[in-house]
């Protein structure tokens, strides 16, 4: 055993890189060696192995897969930024809520949302005859109104 060891040994140390094919060979006292060539005579070949190594990856399948770890790693911190941020929308909604039900609680007056002072703004502009708003202008108020009750349902 120990000759097998110290010949797996010396095989490592000594055989060359571009090795194609490695042989077991036994003489006939029972000694096991591991060669690159054939068995010298006298010897048995137990087996024959290719040991040519194998191509490591071209510069195309290395580019490929920095280019997909890269797009996994922005795919996962795009992941990881929305639900932070559904996170704390989350965190403003039930803050909003609470903050809601303390002042109903306390019995102070519901505050009113920005799509319903809008649309009281542009009523009461509306109602003044005397600023005499042109089609317009008319146009561009409900616009406003339109966008200040977008965000209605987001908050």
């Amino acid at each position: 055993m120990r000759r097998f060891a110290l010949a797996l040994c010396c095989l490592a140390a000594a055989a060359p890189a571009a090795a194609e094919s490695l042989f077991k060979c036994t003489d006939a006292q029972g000694a096991v060696s591991i060669l690159s060539e054939p068995c010298p005579a006298g010897s048995t070949q137990v087996w024959k192995r290719d040991a040519t190594p194998e191509p490591g990856p071209s510069v195309e399948e290395l580019a490929a897969r920095a280019a997909l770890a890269e797009a996994e790693a922005r795919r996962a911190a795009e992941e990881a930024r929305l639900a932070e941020a559904a996170r704390l929308a989350e965190e403003q909604r039930l803050q909003a809520e609470a903050q809601a039900r303390a002042e109903e609680a306390a019995g102070s007056p519901r505050r009113k949302s920005e799509c319903t002072q809008a649309h009281e703004f542009s009523e009461s502009v509306l109602e003044k005859q005397w600023l005499r708003l042109t089609e317009a202008q008319r146009a561009e108020l409900r616009a406003w109104v339109v966008a200040q009750c977008a965000n209605v349902y987001d908050s």
